[in-house]
């Protein structure tokens, strides 16, 4: 049987002091959301050789307060979510994507309605992933993972 491992709970003062750091972009008693910023200069740097504590420690957490999972899990976890095509996102990876609104992206400024179709792609991605499962439970009645 497979052993879950669990991420120890952050105190109110570590979410006080994780919160303050300019590439944190949410974070819980249990969970820590990373800027898009963090994830994309994270990756560039693992990609040249440094270490995952090398690059939390440089980028101002204190990897115990993070705590094994998290800093050593990180660069997995970034890799699986860009080779499924979803893409990195400041977005928690199971929460689910809102539908857009439909909208006339040439009304909208330039930034706003890239931002907009970013959003709608996501969902569309989501709508995509769950009908591919829906008929693979058709075809032999077991989803693939």
């Amino acid at each position: 049987m497979l052993q879950r491992y669990h991420h120890t709970k952050f105190t109110d003062e570590q979410i006080k002091q994780l919160s303050e750091n300019k590439f944190t972009s949410k974070v819980d008693y249990h969970h820590i959301w990373f800027t898009l910023e963090f994830q994309n200069l994270f990756l560039a740097r693992y990609e040249k050789g440094e270490s995952s504590v090398e690059i939390f420690t440089s980028m101002g957490y204190d990897v115990s307060v993070l705590g094994d999972n998290r800093v050593y899990g990180f660069p997995r976890r970034l890799k699986k979510r860009l080779e499924s095509g979803r893409g990195l996102t400041e977005v928690h990876g199971n929460s689910k994507v809102e539908e857009p609104e439909k909208v006339d992206y040439n009304t909208l400024p330039a930034q706003q309605s890239v931002a907009s179709m970013q959003r709608e792609l996501r969902y569309l991605r989501q709508q995509v992933e769950f009908l591919k499962k829906i008929t693979e439970l058709g075809n032999d009645k077991k989803p693939r993972n």
